[in-house]
């Protein structure tokens, strides 16, 4: 069964862009309170590569897709909607755990940023799932087409 591309899109761009705002949000209220302090550049840059290479690319397909009004029409396969949405949910879910929890811990007290820079070891390879999974939801070469049968 396939799916509007239209919605399918704004549901991923509303998770993404709903979570990236909580998590600036985050980020701000933590560096303002003086919890990075001297590192406050090394935590935030650890933070942006995380979102904003993905927040870019949504933009860029939306402000694409209102320009090419021909393609509204399109379908987009359940499942890779739905594999897409679901990975974006739990990286984006990481991405606030590691955020909140990172001062919780008594391991990287020390050194925070250490600590975030160690929770690149899941979120890596996660993030790159996810852009896999985004990547092969919007480039969908089957996209349009109505195949009978496909209960996905």
């Amino acid at each position: 069964m396939r799916i509007s591309m239209s919605l399918c899109k704004k549901w991923l761009a509303g998770v993404w862009f709903s979570f990236a705002a909580i998590l600036f949000l985050l980020m701000v209220v933590t560096t303002m309170v003086g919890a990075y302090q001297d590192i406050a550049e090394g935590v935030w840059s650890w933070f942006l590569p995380s979102v904003m290479p993905t927040l870019s690319l949504m933009i860029a397909v939306l402000v694409s897709d209102n320009q090419h009004t021909e393609k509204k029409s399109r379908t987009a396969d359940r499942f890779l909607f739905k594999l897409s949405l679901a990975l974006s949910a739990f990286y984006l879910l990481l991405l606030i755990l590691v955020i909140v929890l990172q001062p919780l811990t008594n391991t990287f007290d020390d050194a925070p940023l250490k600590g975030f820079q160690k929770s690149n070891l899941w979120l890596g390879p996660l993030q790159g799932l996810v852009a896999a999974a985004l990547g092969a939801f919007f480039i969908n070469k089957d996209a349009g087409k109505d195949t009978s049968g496909d209960s996905s």
